[in-house]
């Protein structure tokens, strides 16, 4: 028979252990809990891939495990270069901030070092990586590390920080995180490659199609505003003859660049082909696009570009037409395009808005809701 003490310090060890397991088993339905909290809310990644609903998404899941003070994550090139960084930010109210680039980040443009990159990584197989400061058994941190892999491939670097100390049990859940959000960033890079033109940066003319027929039937349904411009570069052959393809390539890079700086989000600019491009203005009106169009057309005209040590300038014209009393949006593409060439033909590096004249052939009104249901069938008696 066991003494009084022992059978005490064995009960009491048998209530910790009883204690610890429903601990973890609590924790486990949490976690659980939040998995399918988060899949019933929908994944990282949706149709349309769109880094910030990735971002939102994953700081809210990140949010149910800690307070956070500091979301920053580091988007690495192919060249291993960080190429951009989006941040959240908390705000007075207590809210987080919406997703948003930080074009001022002093780690834009850098190397990723090797050596200190082996030193926030643990190696889990040959191919296979985790970031260190999510291992068991380290110390609590109120600061998390975190490269993020696909394979052996470095896409990301997410940097936490919490008011409060992150241990294990909140680590291991943060973990649990971070193959969802890695594999919706690896998607989106596949995604973003196919759906865009790699000299320009700017969307493909297949992605630009459709996102223009989505537009077009969102306005047909809804009313709403609907505007599109065409550009096209000026003398752009000449240029190439001149001073060679590299310094056209040249041009049509820094035109993209442009482009990208003046659009909102929810803009589609795309390279039409050679030296033409084409952008999609949901819920504007001509005069906002003309707005735009101008922005670009002077940003441009005041580049100076050298090849070889030779200096040339590149201008563009615009056309922009909107969707109202326009029967189709392939008609709605001519007038944008029937503008460019007024613009070409009144001296270039102008921006033109069409407008109808009296023997247009196109100044047939958009057929209303009412217009389009079908005709009713004659009664048959």
């Amino acid at each position: 028979m066991l003494p009084l003490w022992s059978g005490i310090v064995l009960g009491l060890a048998l209530a910790a252990a009883v204690y610890w397991a429903l601990t973890l088993r609590a924790r486990e339905r949490r976690l659980i809990g939040r998995l399918q909290s988060r899949e019933r809310g929908g994944h990282f990644l949706g149709e349309s891939p769109d880094l910030r609903q990735i971002l939102r998404h994953a700081h809210t899941a990140i949010r149910e495990i800690l307070p956070v003070s500091r979301f920053v994550l580091f988007l690495i090139g192919e060249e291993g270069k960080v190429e951009e960084a989006w941040a959240v930010s908390p705000q007075p109210d207590g809210n987080p901030s919406d997703p948003s680039p930080d074009p001022a980040n002093p780690h834009l443009g850098e190397w990723i070092d090797p050596t200190r990159l082996l030193q926030l990584t643990a190696t889990e197989t040959d191919r296979s990586f985790a970031p260190r400061d999510l291992l068991a058994g380290r110390p609590s941190t109120r600061r998390l590390r975190l490269p993020l892999y696909s394979g052996d491939r470095l896409i990301a670097h997410l940097v936490l920080e919490s008011p409060e100390k992150i241990d294990d049990a909140r680590k291991s859940e943060i973990r649990a995180l971070l193959g969802p959000l890695t594999s919706s960033l690896h998607a989106l890079r596949n995604w973003t490659i196919a759906v865009t033109d790699e000299l320009s940066g700017l969307a493909s003319r297949r992605y630009f199609e459709t996102r223009l027929s989505e537009e077009w039937a969102r306005s047909d349904r809804y009313g709403s505003s609907l505007a599109v411009a065409c550009f096209d570069l000026d003398h752009f052959k000449a240029v190439n003859d001149t001073f060679g393809h590299a310094a056209g390539d040249h041009a049509i890079r820094r035109f993209g660049v442009i482009v990208r700086n003046a659009i909102r989000v929810s803009d589609v600019a795309c390279r039409h082909g050679g030296e033409e491009f084409a952008i999609l203005f949901p819920e504007a009106e001509a005069s906002a696009a003309l707005a735009v169009a101008e922005r670009i057309r002077q940003a441009l005209a005041k580049e100076t570009f050298e090849v070889d040590g030779r200096m040339f300038s590149v201008t563009v014209s615009a056309g922009i037409a909107e969707a109202a009393a326009v029967p189709t949006k392939d008609q709605l593409m001519y007038r944008a395009d029937k503008a460019l060439y007024a613009a070409k033909e009144a001296g270039r590096n102008k921006a033109v808005v069409w407008s109808p004249s009296p023997d247009s052939p196109l100044r047939a009104k958009r057929p209303s809701a009412h217009d389009r249901r079908p005709a009713r069938r004659p009664a048959e008696h």
